[in-house]
């Protein structure tokens, strides 16, 4: 009796043993599972702290990353583009938000396709609308307000950094509104509070046009004037901080830059910009300019134009991935398309094996980003794509569900998954936690 009850015992503590061991696999694989599912909202819940924390207790976030790894990543960061101009494609030829029309770039399905988080809808103002500059942003605005009516499950708009996140973490497509060209203000400052009550958050202040507000690149550099910032502009940029509204310097010529940089004091951004040493063109920055802006912590997002990214881009331009290779990306995207990495590992595939002579591609946009980390270090790069403003972008960057293709470029030059982070995301949402008021 003895040893059977010894017996007993004994396989009751083998098999207690077996139970306590997979207890501890199934609560490890529980918490990695969960790590996994948090790890988006997590990293931008609390901007680059979380990040720098998560770098602290993780060797392996700067290791190098496989194609596989970087795909994964970027549909687990949060991806952000401060620059699309859908609204005027909606404005000018009827664009569905909701559909893949085969004359825009963007959308509600190429934003989820692309993994973007938040997108900033910029409204531009057409020479046709200047005399009622104010009332057509107010109405693109209305415009946009729209579709989280239509879209309530996929969409929202977010007025501050708490908004943007929450949403992000909500798994919507997160909108936020910018204006292209200050003169939606028109003459009367009292217009950029009612721009802000609307839902504004950054406001380019001039296009290629001088206007009320200062003179641009395009004058400056052809000759025209270089007076800067006017006594308006300067009361505009002092409002616009007051209010926690992001100034934009994009399009502005370089004495209207500096002079943004006497009358404020916190941080800039240049929403769709590139660098004047990588592409000597008006639209693109100093690299005076890029230390300055990184000097008060903002941010520069890389503009996806090939005419900003090449100096010989005009010369070169070719038929991008879409339309060369538009019979075999519509089988791999019906064969794969359920499945984002699987399609983005096939597309990239296609794109290695089957180059294209000529045209821009992402390998030149890059250029731009190393020369900014060069001058800066990359916390002070993100993505303004410019996409639907009639750009001509990167032939293997045609379209918003190109992003992954990016960020697997990225990894593949030596970018640690820190540095893409922050360069897809956490460094817009910095900037916009430092400026903008979360009421």
């Amino acid at each position: 009796m003895n040893v059977i009850t010894g017996r007993l015992n004994i396989i009751f503590a083998f098999f207690l043993l077996l139970f306590s061991i997979n207890f501890l696999f199934f609560c490890g694989d529980a918490k990695v599972n969960e790590n996994k599912t948090n790890n988006k909202t997590g990293s931008g819940q609390n901007g680059r702290d979380s990040l720098k924390e998560t770098a602290e207790n993780n060797q392996d976030i700067n290791l190098a990353l496989t194609e596989e790894q970087a795909l994964k990543l970027h549909y687990d960061a949060f991806v952000i583009d401060s620059h699309n101009d859908y609204l005027y494609q909606v404005f000018r030829r009827g664009a569905d938000f909701g559909s893949k029309d085969n004359f825009t770039q963007s959308g509600l399905q190429r934003f989820r396709e692309g993994g973007v988080d938040l997108q900033v809808f910029a409204v531009w103002i057409p020479s046709s609308e200047e005399r009622r500059a104010f009332s057509f942003a107010m109405e693109q605005i209305d415009r946009l307000k729209g579709y989280e009516e239509k879209y309530p499950g996929d969409f929202r708009i977010a007025l501050s950094y708490d908004d943007a996140v929450s949403i992000m973490q909500s798994r919507k497509l997160c909108g936020m509104i910018g204006i292209e060209d200050g003169a939606a203000i028109m003459n009367d400052i009292d217009n950029v509070n009612k721009l802000y009550e609307s839902g504004v958050r950054y406001i380019g202040l001039t296009w290629n046009k001088s206007n009320l507000i200062g003179t641009s690149s395009k004058d400056e550099s052809q000759g025209k004037s270089k007076k800067g910032l006017t006594k308006f502009g300067i009361d505009v940029v002092k409002r616009m901080e007051e209010l926690g509204m992001m100034i934009d310097v994009s399009h502005c010529g370089e004495q209207t830059f500096r002079d943004i940089l006497e009358n404020t004091k916190g941080p800039v951004i240049a929403s769709h910009s590139n660098c004047y040493s990588v592409n000597p063109h008006h639209r693109n920055l100093t690299d005076e300019q890029i230390k300055a802006i990184a000097g008060r912590g903002g941010v520069i997002m890389v503009n996806f134009l090939d005419d900003f990214i090449d100096e010989d881009a005009k010369n070169k331009r070719t038929s991008g991935y879409d339309v060369k290779y538009a019979k075999e990306l519509d089988e791999l995207y019906e064969k794969y398309g359920s499945d984002l990495i699987e399609f983005n590992k096939k597309r990239l595939e296609l794109i290695k094996t089957n180059p294209i002579k000529n045209g821009t591609s992402i390998d030149d946009l890059i250029e731009h980003i190393d020369h900014i980390k060069k001058l800066a270090g990359t916390d002070y790069i993100g993505l303004g794509s410019d996409f639907d403003g009639g750009i001509t972008p990167p032939v293997d960057l045609y379209d918003a569900t190109c992003y992954p293709i990016l960020t697997a470029k990225l990894a593949d030059k030596g970018y640690t998954e820190t540095e893409i982070r922050n360069i897809l995301g956490l460094n817009f949402l910095r900037v916009m936690k430092t400026t903008g008021k979360n009421n």
